[in-house]
C-alpha cells in the first residue's frame, strides 16, 4: 500500500463552514499531524487526538459535509480517513469537526 507522507485537501466549501483545507504528515507509525480550518476556526489535532491515530497508515482522504442541530454541535465537517486497495477499504476513521468548535477522532460516526 502507498501511503502518504503529506497530505493536502482545499475545498471551497459549502454551506456554515465555508472553505475547508486539510494538511497533514504521516510516518511509518501513523499520522504524526493533522490540521483543518473550517467554520472560520483552524483545528489542530491533539497529541491525544493524534495517539488514537498511531499505527493506522492512510493512503486516502475524503471530505464531507452535514447540517446540524445547534444543540447538538450544530454543523459538521467530516474527514474520513482510509487504507485500503483496489478491492476495497480495510479500514477507516473519521475526524469530525463541529461548527461550535469541537474536533474529535472517532471509529464510527453513530
Amino acid at each position: 500500500m502507498l501511503g502518504f507522507a503529506k497530505f493536502a485537501l482545499k475545498s471551497d466549501g459549502i454551506g456554515e463552514p465555508g472553505p475547508v483545507d486539510v494538511t497533514g504528515t504521516q510516518a511509518h507509525t501513523g499520522i504524526t499531524s493533522l490540521s483543518i480550518h473550517a467554520f472560520g476556526k483552524s483545528f489542530v489535532l491533539n497529541p491525544s487526538q493524534l495517539s488514537q491515530l498511531k499505527g493506522f497508515w492512510v493512503n486516502g482522504v475524503q471530505t464531507t459535509y452535514a447540517d446540524g442541530d445547534p444543540e447538538l454541535g450544530g454543523s459538521a465537517v467530516y474527514l474520513v480517513l482510509s487504507a485500503g486497495f483496489t478491492s476495497g477499504v480495510v479500514k477507516r476513521k473519521f475526524v469530525v469537526i463541529t461548527e461550535s468548535g469541537s474536533a474529535k477522532v472517532t471509529d464510527k460516526l453513530y
